[in-house]
């Protein structure tokens, strides 16, 4: 960046900090009313497109042979938008917002949020088993870091901005504007502020109120009344919160299986959400209720029109289904899944006391409710969320205690005992990436690793001589670990200082030469670290791996090294950007 860039990043942060709460509230208004729109124009488009690609008689109507191929059409449509045309926007979704407010400023790009749209529109208007809660969080997001970078917002400002375009955008898709607000507090920055608080809310108010706007059935949750039960059946809020990390780990197993076999199958990328489609479609061709977000078939479920085998059958194949959709990318939600799986759950589990027992638990409905909540605490590890979610959808208190029981009873199971992440933070783990080690602090970090990378460094090959050894060992100051490069260049692993001692005290072959490839860290299980990426990433991933340093793979090819980075100097660049930060915000206070 050059000194006038930075001159013109300075005055313009300078303007910001010029009145910068009435800034923020006004700005919280009109995301508010533009992520409203956006997702009432999203939840319409996949009304429309359903209606269009079922010729109006929707998923159930279509004969077996054409919900078998309806998924597919749908889903190659997707793979080829993401290859061809929005190659640059392939990557979409909450896990996306996460790693571009930990490593990118909480820059997100316009078109990406447009091919957001358009691929989510394709997989559930197609009957791709996903949701629109997703995707409406990622348009939302987009809409807030457009208008923070148009107003020269700085990264703490920019990072509120996207989270009341995120907040309002998820209360709009399930009209619960008080659980926007704790979601984006509990799930997309994991901190509290007053400063926060007040654009945030103001966003969900805009945008629920907007999106209260009749947009037809399909893409309502219609919800019954629901009267709470006696104390005594608390039990089963427990049993169905355990249920819920059951099938959120099968889930998140599930997914990651399906990408893995994706990654190591010769099929091309754009091609994948075509065979999930196909996939999906041969298990819709005998149960279409797996199509689409299912929440129509909510009614049935929680009246007792669906017989207890039915249920059961459901649940299965709508968590294979799901687990195929996401797998193969088509690039929509799991939070609607979550909750079409917590309600059949919950309803299953009432019945199941019903048939089995001499007891009388009450109305499904409760059940189901309960079972959508603990559905959204497991997957996204966020019980607050769930139960102020669940809530909103009754308006009854009396299920807050009872939620509060299913809720945390999921997310501390699924995070303890499964070990299970939240489903964009398992999405960042497959993407190389991982949960941002310091959040309060590391989101704000924006100093990229080229600008602290080392790009001189010392290599070894797979084996080495003990003269050399030797003299690195003398010369540890110089990095923090070796590169072990092949003879044709390629990265194969990493030399700490301990392995490097290890090695200097191993025997020579017959050669004169020491092997090691035992004492290195090998490159295949180390995820790439790019010079684009921000230095938080890499303090991540040497904090993941117990590193002191970290090799920064070219671009152009991952195999090859083109930098070392280490982890005082990164860690030194983000505190002095901190720094940075805080005297800027000091000076614009006082100054007010």
């Amino acid at each position: 960046m050059s000194e006038s860039d930075n001159d013109e990043g300075h005055r313009s942060g300078e303007g910001w900090h010029q009145h910068w709460t009435i800034k923020l509230m006004v700005l919280g208004i009109v995301i508010g009313a533009l992520a409203g729109l956006v997702v009432l124009l999203f939840r319409m488009a996949i009304t429309e497109a359903m209606q269009l690609f079922t010729t109006g008689v929707g998923f159930e109507g279509l004969s077996p042979p054409l919900r078998l191929i309806l998924p597919a059409a749908g889903g190659l449509a997707v793979g080829l938008l993401a290859h061809y045309v929005f190659y640059r926007d392939s990557d979409v979704g909450v896990s996306l917002v996460l790693e571009r407010i930990a490593y990118a400023g909480s820059r997100l790009r316009l078109r990406g949020a447009l091919a957001q749209f358009l691929y989510g529109v394709l997989a559930i208007g197609s009957g791709h088993s996903v949701g629109r809660e997703g995707p409406s969080i990622h348009m939302g997001a987009a809409i807030g870091s457009f208008l923070g970078q148009k107003t020269g917002a700085d990264s703490n400002h920019m990072r509120i901005l996207v989270a009341a375009g995120a907040a309002g955008a998820f209360a709009g898709a399930l009209d619960i504007p008080l659980a926007g607000v704790v979601f984006v507090l509990e799930v997309i920055l994991s901190t509290y502020s007053l400063m926060l608080f007040a654009p945030v809310a103001v966003a969900t108010v805009v945008a629920s109120t907007i999106t209260q706007l009749n947009v037809g059935e399909e893409a309502l949750i219609v919800i019954p009344a629901a009267v709470p039960h006696p104390w005594w059946f608390a039990p089963m809020e427990v049993a169905i919160g355990l249920g819920a990390a059951i099938i959120s780990y099968f889930l998140l197993r599930g997914v990651e299986g399906i990408h893995r076999m994706g990654e190591q199958t010769p099929v091309p990328p754009w091609a994948l959400p075509a065979i999930g489609g196909l996939l999906v479609g041969s298990m819709a061709a005998f149960s279409p209720g797996v199509m689409g977000v299912s929440y129509h078939l909510l009614g049935p479920i929680f009246s007792g029109e669906v017989a207890v085998a039915g249920m059961a059958a459901l649940l299965v194949a709508k968590l294979v289904a799901t687990i195929i959709s996401l797998g193969t990318q088509s690039r929509g939600g799991a939070v609607g899944p979550a909750l079409f799986l917590g309600a059949l759950l919950g309803v299953l589990t009432a019945e199941s006391v019903r048939t089995f027992t001499a007891l009388e638990p009450g109305g499904n409905a409760i059940y189901g409710i309960i079972g959508m909540a603990a559905g959204v605490a497991a997957i996204l590890n966020a019980p607050f969320t769930a139960t102020v979610a669940a809530f909103e959808l009754v308006r009854e208190p009396d299920i807050i205690p009872l939620a509060l029981l299913a809720t945390v009873s999921a997310a501390v199971t699924s995070r303890d005992w499964f070990k299970a992440q939240s489903i964009f933070a398992w999405t960042l783990h497959l993407r190389e990436l991982s949960e941002p080690s310091l959040p309060e602090r590391g989101q704000a970090c924006t100093v990229p690793v080229n600008e602290v990378m080392h790009a001189q460094f010392r290599s070894l090959p797979r084996k080495a001589d003990p003269d050399s050894l030797r003299w690195l060992q003398s010369e540890t100051g110089f990095q923090a670990l070796i590169p072990i490069q092949g003879e044709d260049g390629r990265l194969e692993g990493v030399l700490t200082f301990k392995g490097l001692m290890q090695a200097g005290l191993a025997f020579p072959d017959e050669e004169g030469e020491v092997d090691l490839v035992p004492y290195m860290e090998p490159a295949v299980v180390l995820r790439n670290l790019y010079p684009g990426d921000s230095a938080t990433k890499a303090l991540d991933l040497m904090a993941s791996y117990g590193l002191e340093g970290y090799p920064v793979s070219s671009p152009r090819d991952a195999d090859y090294v083109v930098g070392l980075i280490h982890h005082g100097e990164a860690l030194e660049a983000c505190y002095g950007e901190m720094r940075q930060n805080r005297t800027a915000n000091a000076e614009a206070e006082t100054e007010q």
